[in-house]
């Protein structure tokens, strides 16, 4: 009995000295922490007026100069943060400017330090800053950190980095490489990645468009952007309407759809695809366009065997305008098939209802108007549509 109390005793003094430690050990990083906050607000406030005059001379041709006075190691923290948080803001020429004054302060060489000494997620904040910085040779021991790097978030941070980074389109190309072949990462996660780059990323994406591997040309086509497609690139995703692979025709189809008005054959072949998602595609892009000669095109597509055709055909019809609209209205009052007849029906009303709601100008009320009178002239004159 004695030996058990003094089992317990032995064992409320440990648990007690255990808890007091921590309890110690808590209040002494709490006590850091504010130590270290104080010191930042007064390295903050010190460098207060260098910040504003790096922000009120990005604009100038002269590189930016380094900060008159002597800085501590507290100092070139806090000053790293503040210029990287305007880095992130910025693009062009500012941020040139301050890639320069990040090499001038001698930052990106304490990252790459720290890229070798650190662990895990430390290492990945180092690669993180040195992106922001965009420190051309950081690219190796990025590009070298990515083959290595396991985690997947840390792989796009790391990816980001080398395309901020890097001046050779090659670096670009292997960190692409690196990132499929590691896992079946997201083409438009690797174009947003791709889009940090200041390269000109053109020639590269034509290479993988021609390719023939379907995850280079999804990477591709998640990249280039409608507006800068020539005759030769849009000759080129034409043809990739053939590939193997069904996500390349439904993104080829996007883009081809976003760039001009296609021609009469060229919609037409778009409308006799397998795929249902490249014939919505190409029903949606007629009401953008809101070509009244392509109303035979959406009339037929209302047949469709997918739901969503014909929805989509539908939603263009009442785009076109008042000719559409009126088709759209034969069609719900003559249809045989109760579900297209529903569905035109719909559209009808709620076209009706937007622009109603819209309180658009005269020229809107004028076309509103119109469309209220074809609309009684089908169905307010009859008890019921005839199915």
């Amino acid at each position: 009995m004695f030996q058990q109390l003094q089992t317990a005793y032995l064992f409320l003094i440990v648990s007690s000295v255990l808890i007091a430690a921590g309890i110690i050990a808590l209040l002494c990083l709490k006590c850091r922490h504010l130590y270290v906050t104080r010191e930042k607000q007064k390295s903050a406030a010190r460098l207060q007026d260098y910040i504003a005059y790096v922000l009120s001379h990005l604009d100038d041709d002269q590189p930016l100069e380094s900060p008159a006075f002597q800085l501590a190691k507290r100092d070139v923290q806090v000053l790293e943060e503040k210029l990287i948080e305007i880095a992130e803001r910025v693009k062009g020429k500012h941020r040139e400017q301050l890639t320069a004054l990040f090499e001038k302060l001698g930052l990106p060489e304490l990252e790459i330090s720290r890229l070798k000494q650190l662990p895990g997620p430390l290492r990945t904040d180092a690669a993180y800053k040195l992106g922001a910085m965009g420190h051309e040779k950081a690219t190796p021991a990025l590009l070298s950190m990515l083959r290595a790097e396991n985690d997947e978030a840390g792989r796009y941070i790391i990816a980001r980095a080398i395309a901020r980074c890097t001046r050779n389109i090659s670096d670009l190309r292997e960190m692409v490489e690196a990132m499929i072949k590691s896992s079946h990462d997201s083409p438009k996660l690797l174009a947003e990645v791709l889009g940090d780059s200041r390269l000109d990323l053109l020639p590269l994406l034509r290479e993988w468009i021609k390719s023939g591997d379907s995850r280079f040309t999804l990477v591709a086509l998640a990249s280039l952007p409608a507006t800068s497609l020539d005759e030769s690139l849009i000759d080129s995703l034409w043809q990739l309407l053939d590939a193997e692979e069904k996500e390349v025709r439904i993104q080829a189809a996007r883009l081809v759809l976003s760039d001009v008005k296609s021609s009469s054959e060229q919609i037409h072949s778009l409308m006799a695809n397998e795929d249902w998602e490249v014939r919505a595609l190409a029903v949606k892009a007629i009401g953008t366009w809101q070509d009244a000669a392509k109303i035979p095109v959406l009339l037929k597509a209302l047949d469709d065997q997918n739901w969503w055709v014909k929805y989509h055909a539908a939603r263009s019809l009442v785009k076109v305008g008042a000719e559409g609209f009126q088709a759209l209205c034969e069609v719900a009052s003559r249809t045989t098939h109760k579900e297209t007849a529903d569905l035109a029906m719909q559209q009808l009303r709620e076209v009706l209802r937007e622009e109603r709601l819209a309180g658009q100008g005269l020229s809107g009320s004028d076309e509103r108007d119109h469309k209220l009178t074809i609309y009684d002239s089908y169905f307010n004159r009859q008890k019921e549509r005839v199915i």
